[in-house]
């Protein structure tokens, strides 16, 4: 059972406001104190609220940033027909984040694997939400039609470009790094779909085969 303080807007505001600081500056350029002043709580209760101090309180960010992305992205599988469209669907957040903060937020688990190698706990979370966003991945793409033996390593090298696309958008102020992200990925998938379907439709068919051998040689 959450306790009132758990359920106390206050408190939901400062680990919102953590994500967004942690987005933008990073687990170290980013202290307590900054994160009360953003979210206008009280600072008496931090302690109460937050007893495992800046850790506690980025790990609640990082569970909400990742909570707000399966939102996102499944809002879009819903209406995906094709496997562009899934992809479209992984990468729109990403593309909406970047314009709504004007290229000045990025990725938190990005930002927390840079910056808290040395924190055990907080590195843990970043590796099972990392593991979490691959395993959606790896599953988006099977069910749109990759092949289950490549789609551990689709998903890897899907998650790696976002996130270096990321950077690169920041630095360029522009999403057009993500865009040719997304196009290229939509393209080298719909293209290995077509040619893995290729044989089959080249195969004749069983029955097709004796129905040419029973032409060619007519009984005597």
């Amino acid at each position: 059972m959450k306790t009132d303080g758990a359920r106390s807007p206050a408190r939901s505001r400062m680990v919102q406001s953590a994500g967004v600081l942690v987005r933008e500056r990073g687990v170290h350029g980013v202290g307590l104190r900054e994160i009360v002043a953003h979210s206008g709580g009280p600072r008496g209760s931090l302690q109460r609220w937050f007893p495992g101090g800046k850790a506690q309180l980025v790990t609640e960010a990082l569970d909400e940033a990742g909570a707000e992305l399966s939102v996102a992205v499944d809002s879009k599988l819903i209406e995906a027909r094709t496997l562009a469209d899934a992809i479209d669907a992984v990468v729109a957040p990403w593309r909406q984040l970047l314009v709504d903060g004007e290229f000045t937020m990025g990725c938190p688990i990005a930002a927390t694997v840079v910056d808290a190698s040395g924190d055990d706990q907080l590195r843990e979370k970043a590796r099972t939400l990392l593991a979490e966003w691959h395993q959606s991945v790896r599953d988006m793409l099977i069910r749109f039609g990759n092949d289950r033996a490549t789609a551990d390593d689709h998903a890897s090298v899907l998650l790696a470009a976002i996130e270096g696309a990321v950077i690169l958008a920041r630095a360029q102020q522009s999403t057009e790094a993500l865009d040719t992200v997304q196009r290229f990925f939509a393209t080298s998938f719909a293209q290995a779909q077509d040619a893995r379907a290729a044989p089959n439709k080249r195969q004749p068919s069983p029955a097709h085969g004796k129905t040419r051998a029973a032409r060619g040689n007519p009984p005597g």
